[in-house]
């Protein structure tokens, strides 16, 4: 039995038809007929089923559970070719939301003499993203390990989560809305007012929707941006209110926090996640020490 036995299959189960998987794989059609054989004599059982036509090719019983264990199988294979060529690179590729980057990393790295002396940056490339979309890389093996944002505990049956850090969301507005007069507001009171937000690759995006929901108004929105600079000038023009986890500081004098004093709502957790079956270099696990001790 050889990896390209469980290829050919896979293949042949979605184009049902031996010619093509042959024609797609450049090999000739009597070696797919003989990968299915070495996997059907591996496992003692019948997979395929061929009829008179390529209409009539069927799969048994066995072979629809094959195949739903050659997704596991191939991606699994994909996954240890990703952690073994990054072994032999030495590079990390680390995942950052702009925000946790801009209030946690460069902190950690100035802060923490054991980090600079140890960390590797010129072996380090940045994937900077919002937190949705870090998620998705971070499973698919695009990146090493990442920081990630979410409103609650987070879970990912594919990752290993930790949370480092809990704050909570605040109104940011100018000092020209009439709002910047109060100390603290509740969701309700922003209904008259413009949002500009975080697009949709952002947590934030999420807490807006639940806290409108709960409040019984749509937002209007003047802008959405992934760009957080932009943001706070826009909200510093008093173009626009946003709503953004406690961590983020102000970049203007102009901008003021307000809390919520909504009973209920929700809350933003910053994480340091890496695939479950990724084992940390000796920087990876530094960075996620460093977390623990200094965020």
């Amino acid at each position: 039995m050889q990896l390209e036995d469980f290829k050919y299959f896979n293949e042949l189960y979605n184009q049902k038809s031996f010619t093509k998987v042959a024609k797609n794989y450049g090999v000739s059609q009597p070696s797919i007929s003989t990968a299915i054989k070495r996997l059907e004599k591996f496992f003692d059982v019948k997979l395929v089923i061929r009829g008179n036509t390529q209409a009539e090719l069927k799969f048994t019983p066995a072979g629809e559970q094959l195949f739903q264990h050659t997704l596991s199988i191939l991606s699994e294979v994909s996954s240890a070719q990703h952690e073994l060529n990054h072994l032999k690179s030495h590079i990390t590729t680390i995942g950052l939301p702009p925000i946790l980057k801009s209030a946690y990393f460069a902190k950690i790295a100035i802060a923490t003499k054991q980090f600079d002396r140890q960390f590797n940056i010129t072996n380090m490339n940045i994937y900077e993203a919002g937190s949705n979309i870090l998620k998705k890389a971070l499973i698919a093996g695009d990146i090493d390990i990442a920081l990630l944002g979410s409103l609650s505990q987070p879970h990912e049956k594919d990752l290993l989560i930790m949370p480092f850090v809990q704050s909570h969301f605040c109104v940011y507005v100018s000092k020209k809305n009439t709002l910047a007069q109060q100390k603290a507001v509740f969701f309700s009171d922003l209904q008259p007012q413009q949002f500009v937000s975080l697009d949709s690759s952002f947590i934030h995006n999420q807490a807006i929707k639940e806290m409108s929901s709960q409040a019984g108004f749509r937002p209007k929105y003047f802008m959405r941006t992934n760009d957080i600079n932009f943001l706070m000038n826009m909200v510093g023009a008093n173009l626009g209110v946003a709503i953004l986890t406690n961590i983020v500081k102000p970049t203007s004098p102009d901008i003021v926090v307000l809390p919520l004093k909504d009973d209920t709502q929700p809350s933003f957790t910053g994480s340091v996640a890496f695939r479950k079956n990724h084992v940390l270099t000796q920087e990876e696990n530094l960075l996620v020490q460093t977390l623990a001790q200094h965020a």
